[in-house]
């Protein structure tokens, strides 16, 4: 969406177009939901990420700030929403629920879309295995898109810290897959 746009879009909004706010936000709501997701856990604690920070973004841009670069201050805003859920649920078990989730990807035939999506759901697997201080540099850097820097000042930590942690977990990422690689191999044999 064009910053002209988003910009003419914030001003319905803040004259009380709330069909404007529907327009500005659908593009975002599902890669949204899937950073939340990946980063939490759960379906309803990334719903509740997903809220709350469109929530604060209404009232952001009713309230007559100014956001240059929608997409990248939502991102941040999302972001710091799921990690306040995350540290508040952090003592709490949660569990995943692969099957119900809705991979979509660009194949073009039926097999292609079942290997896309088996391929996914391992990756996703593989990635909920990470310590959470792993999963969210993961999901910020490379489904979110934030530079190190970003990232850093995001969660308030060094840079140096970000990079580690990104290096750990794709050590831990590569193993894990190596590990279901091999077990599908074995089934296949």
């Amino acid at each position: 969406m064009e910053v002209e746009n988003e910009q003419r879009l914030m001003d319905e909004i803040r004259q009380g177009n709330k069909d404007a706010f529907r327009t500005l936000v659908n593009p975002v709501i599902p890669k949204a939901y899937r950073t939340a997701y990946m980063m939490l856990q759960s379906k309803p604690l990334a719903e509740e990420a997903v809220q709350n920070a469109l929530i604060e973004l209404y009232s952001t841009i009713v309230s007559g700030k100014e956001i240059n670069k929608l997409h990248g201050w939502f991102s941040r805003l999302l972001a710091n929403r799921a990690i306040d859920i995350a540290r508040k649920e952090q003592g709490n078990k949660i569990t995943v629920d692969i099957d119900g989730m809705e991979i979509q990807d660009a194949a073009s035939t039926p097999l292609e879309n079942l290997l896309m999506k088996e391929q996914s759901e391992r990756l996703f697997e593989s990635i909920v295995t990470l310590e959470l201080h792993q999963r969210i540099v993961v999901v910020l850097y490379y489904f979110h898109e934030l530079k190190i820097e970003e990232i850093a000042t995001l969660l308030d930590i060094k840079e140096g810290t970000v990079k580690s942690r990104l290096y750990h977990a794709r050590l831990k990422l590569s193993a894990v897959l190596q590990r279901v690689q091999g077990q599908a191999k074995e089934l296949t044999i």
